[in-house]
């Protein structure tokens, strides 16, 4: 049985496999859609593309308790889910390390009677982004040529960085070429924080080139992300030590087209191993395995 838990925006998390929480009673997460754009002839169509709209999930929770107890948990609830929408942030599904960003934007409650032992709400989650995301995250630290004075911590390089995720994959020293297996049907987004000092930044991922012309000092760090939904202050900039961020898209080189995505399979990430990275790939799933 996998781990099921909502949590909204502001961090507030729900077991939805407890009864001490809204329970998950049913849901069609796994009810998958892909809608093809055609063009008609005398006989059957042409298919140019596929295409996946917004997701809906109809579900069911139930609570058992006391109907104080019972009606508090509720409010609760819908007071988050509610607050998300207000906030246009949405909160986030987890079916165990598997995600998918969504709003809870339609409700019923059935009457709380002191004479049942559990009441049920029934409801839909709406995600705007279709796919279930599975974060692989892996730590790549400088060749040995290049670590002179750093640490010796393979999830401390370096010691104060803020970036933690829960499934890291540490490479050694000496090896350049780092082989990754993205278990994706689809091409993968991906997130990289690359750690100076380094006088240029790029990296190549299975032929295609990613490189921005601008210098770290010891102490920054660039970050490159692929996601669209991801403000572009937010997909190619530098943070220094002293928490300042300098938007650095405009020095991506001509050559590279930055926010290329990852493909699927057995790919090769290869740089001159100077500097440190951070790689976290967000794999996507129509419906969570």
């Amino acid at each position: 049985m996998p781990n099921i838990k909502y949590v909204s925006s502001q961090g507030v998390e729900f077991d939805l496999k407890s009864f001490d929480c809204p329970k998950l009673y049913k849901a069609d997460f796994h009810d998958v859609s892909w809608e093809p754009e055609t063009i008609s002839k005398q006989f059957g169509t042409v298919i140019n593309r596929f295409t996946k709209d917004a997701q809906k999930f109809a579900c069911s929770f139930r609570l058992k308790g006391d109907p104080t107890g019972r009606k508090n948990k509720i409010n609760s609830f819908i007071f988050e889910t509610e607050r998300d929408i207000s906030k246009m942030s949405p909160g986030r599904l987890f079916w165990d390390e598997q995600y998918i960003d969504v709003y809870f934007i339609k409700h019923d409650t059935k009457p709380i009677d002191s004479g049942m032992v559990w009441t049920e709400i029934s409801g839909t989650f709406y995600a705007a982004f279709p796919f279930w995301i599975l974060e692989q995250t892996l730590i790549i630290r400088p060749s040995e040529a290049s670590t002179s004075g750093l640490p010796e911590n393979v999830k401390g390089y370096p010691a104060e960085r803020e970036f933690v995720y829960g499934y890291e994959y540490a490479y050694p020293y000496a090896k350049e070429a780092v082989a990754i297996k993205v278990d994706s049907a689809l091409d993968s987004d991906f997130k990289a924080v690359i750690y100076g000092p380094a006088t240029v930044v790029q990296f190549n991922i299975s032929g295609h080139l990613y490189k921005v012309n601008h210098s770290l000092r010891n102490g920054q760090y660039m970050v490159i992300d692929t996601r669209d939904s991801v403000p572009m202050s937010k997909r190619c900039y530098i943070r220094s030590a002293n928490g300042t961020e300098t938007n650095v898209f405009n020095y991506r080189d001509p050559s590279s087209l930055l926010f290329t995505k990852i493909p699927s399979g057995n790919v090769v990430l290869n740089y001159e191993r100077n500097y440190g990275i951070d790689l976290t790939i967000f794999q996507e799933r129509s419906a969570p395995n």
